[in-house]
């Protein structure tokens, strides 16, 4: 009985002493015009900026953050948004020295990659000057002698028809020269990055 009793007088002990705590707690916090609330429940989260939990004896137990904005909320994504891009960016890059530093072995080796694929759009060109040189010459003869005898039947025609294929061979070498000077740019910067890979290996 004597068991029982003290039992029971402990746990209502127990009930008084959390109810004490709960009530003894407080929150603190700042509202938007920077004045300082104290009360015994939290605020609303649209007005919180800086929140407080303290104890009976005034001292802060808990520190809740303040509900984001919706400009941080923004910047927040942003900032994830750059970070996964560079993240995206770097990955790219370690492919890229990966397979570099797989293809060659040394610079001369690259070098000599580059050449052979210049010298291949080299011959493109040259086949390509060549149709130029005889088109153009096609084009003045007809030309003379159209200025000799007048416009004979067919003639402007075949004229046009010279003319129009001068056009895309004149075409197709612009494209090829600068197919040649992208590929040179791209063998340089590989060239530079193939350097400061060994150099890091060293």
């Amino acid at each position: 009985m004597r068991f029982a009793g003290k039992l029971v007088f402990f746990a209502g002990l127990g009930v008084l002493l959390l109810s004490a705590t709960l009530q003894a707690q407080m929150y603190r916090w700042t509202d938007p015009d920077g004045r300082v609330h104290y009360s015994d429940s939290p605020p609303p989260e649209a007005e919180r900026r800086e929140l407080r939990v303290l104890d009976e004896r005034g001292l802060t137990v808990r520190e809740l953050d303040r509900p984001r904005t919706r400009e941080e909320i923004e910047e927040a994504r942003r900032q994830e948004a750059l970070d996964a891009q560079r993240q995206e960016e770097q990955e790219a890059q370690e492919h890229r020295d990966r397979i570099l530093l797989q293809s060659f072995g040394s610079e001369r080796e690259l070098i000599a990659a580059r050449d052979d694929r210049v010298t291949i759009v080299d011959g493109s060109l040259d086949i390509t000057e060549e149709k130029i040189r005889r088109l153009e010459e096609q084009i003045a003869r007809l030309q003379q002698r159209r200025e000799r005898s007048g416009s004979p039947a067919g003639l402007d025609e075949d004229i046009a028809g010279l003319e129009r294929q001068l056009r895309l061979q004149l075409r197709y070498r612009d494209e090829r020269l600068e197919e040649r000077q992208r590929i040179i740019d791209q063998f340089d910067a590989d060239l530079e990055r193939l350097r400061e890979l060994k150099a890091a290996e060293r």
